[in-house]
């Protein structure tokens, strides 16, 4: 299938996928919260490198972009900036510190000589003029641009943020060819934030299928910062996971989670370990223990502009395999009875509550909340939102980050932190009941299918195989974007 960008309906499809939805639904007016701010400042504030620092001699400035018109009304300072497209990038090295070469850059915003050359401020004045997923895409367009134009080596990796308000905001149309060029020609880790994670977990999730369905890779970092974003890394399944030194060696317990939770998550997918504010050896020493020889920071090189030349990595940063699930997609069921899971034959829907409201409670209660997916069968019909099943599902909303539910008439429960789709009349998970639960230290599944045909008596497969419950997770998932309208990928 020929590459191709498109824009229709308000919604930016990138290449190879596609995402059906409307443009006028922001992560804000879905919660009702504050967006975040539009870009991470421990990436932008270095130590002994304020933001309002000049750019290193030598910086160049941004490549010119044509002129929008501004909003009729309009002619604050921002507004200016999003129109000429006047900011400006540095560049942070990430250094592959096992073969003493640069694998990577991570793209930093800078506003223009003034009072928002700081990126903090610039992102401040954009949110209160309402424009900040517009500079959010700028920034990253800007970045494709300069990435493009340095002619570096192809499997040199870029590192761009994409924050909550730009998850679903529309491209700029004047953007769209270099995001296309950008897609056939350069290796991109979308950049997610643990802020935004827990902010909006659904539309991280959906930035994380869509980066993939364009064939680029998944970053999460600040989990430190974030037991959300922590709690999600074996649902988000990142290429890279990011640490920084500074907080995890300080010895707070937070910190101290993350940690293990990130070492666990490189150990069991192969995911890269990358650490950042590597400021002294101490640091770097600190970071290879950990299992990083990819790091970042001022003992390595402070953020400027791309070099000329670079020569060919020896050990590019690796792209994760996810398993291709192919044309149908496997029932929770089959997944756990293939493989391996204990089963159990001619079980009460009694006897089948209980075990699930037990998981639940552990869910709900335990020190990592999980995320959670949810099957209804079709054939509990107008009871599948019984209000002992409300109650259920109002606490996990009260602990877990995010909460995925396939079934018949569920889809008005679909917020910000629920992503929910209704089961057609004859879907192959129709006649299924599932649950799972799934964080770093928790992997549960149980799934059933009737027994003999009888709608009150089930075979049940019980799993706590984290590989087996992270399938059945995958298979939800992917379900959950064809009934609902999301990314679907067309090779």
């Amino acid at each position: 299938m020929a590459d191709k960008t498109i824009k229709t309906r308000g919604w930016t499809l990138w290449s190879r996928s596609g995402y059906r939805g409307p443009s006028d639904l922001k992560p804000g007016q879905v919660a009702g919260a504050d967006p975040a701010p539009a870009d991470d400042p421990d990436d932008l504030d270095e130590p002994d490198e304020p933001p309002g620092r000049p750019a290193p001699p030598g910086a160049a400035p941004a490549r010119p972009r044509p002129a929008r018109p501004r909003p009729a009304g309009t002619g604050s300072l921002i507004d200016q900036i999003i129109a000429d497209r006047a900011i400006r990038l540095e560049y942070q090295a990430v250094h592959d510190t096992d073969n003493g070469q640069i694998v990577g850059f991570e793209a930093l915003t800078r506003g223009p000589e003034g009072p928002l050359r700081s990126p903090v401020q610039l992102f401040a004045a954009a949110h209160a003029a309402g424009r900040l997923g517009e500079l959010d895409w700028i920034c990253r367009v800007t970045a494709f641009r300069e990435m493009l134009d340095a002619g570096l080596p192809p499997s040199i990796s870029l590192f761009v943020n994409v924050e909550a308000d730009s998850l679903i905001e529309p491209c700029p149309p004047d953007l769209l060819p270099t995001v296309q060029e950008a897609e056939q020609r350069l290796r991109v880790y979308v950049d997610l934030t643990g802020r935004a994670i827990s902010r909006f977990p659904c539309q991280a999730l959906e930035t994380a299928r869509r980066a993939r369905a364009a064939n680029w890779g998944v970053a999460i970092n600040d989990i430190e910062f974030s037991a959300a974003g922590a709690a999600l890394l074996p649902t988000l399944e990142p290429d890279v996971v990011k640490l920084n030194h500074q907080l995890i060696s300080s010895g707070l317990g937070q910190a101290n989670v993350a940690l293990i939770a990130a070492m666990a998550e490189c150990e069991r997918t192969h995911a890269a370990l990358l650490v950042e504010r590597v400021e002294n050896s101490d640091a770097a020493m600190i970071a290879r223990a950990a299992g990083s020889h990819l790091q970042q920071g001022h003992l390595l090189g402070k953020p400027g502009p791309l070099p000329e030349h670079l020569p060919q990595p020896l050990h590019p940063i690796p792209l994760l395999v996810h398993p291709d699930p192919g044309e149908t997609v496997s029932t929770p069921w089959s997944v756990l009875s293939t493989g391996g899971a204990r089963q159990t034959t001619n079980v009460s829907q009694a006897g089948l509550d209980h075990l699930i409201l037990g998981i639940t409670t552990r869910a709900a209660v335990g020190d990592q909340t999980p995320a959670v997916a949810v099957v209804v069968p079709a054939t509990a019909g107008a009871a599948a939102m019984a209000p002992e099943r409300q109650v259920m599902f109002t606490m996990l909303l009260e602990r877990c980050p995010l909460i995925i539910i396939i079934g018949p008439n569920v889809s008005a429960w679909s917020d910000w932190r629920v992503r929910a789709a209704d089961m057609p009349v004859g879907h192959a998970f129709a006649h299924e009941t599932c649950f799972v639960v799934l964080s770093p230290g928790l992997s549960m599944a149980v799934a059933g299918q009737p027994h003999g045909g009888h709608p009150q008596l089930w075979d049940v497969a019980v799993s706590q195989n984290p590989d087996l419950c992270r399938t059945v997770m995958r298979q939800i998932l992917r379900t959950v974007d064809t009934l609902a309208g999301g990314v679907h990928h067309h090779g």
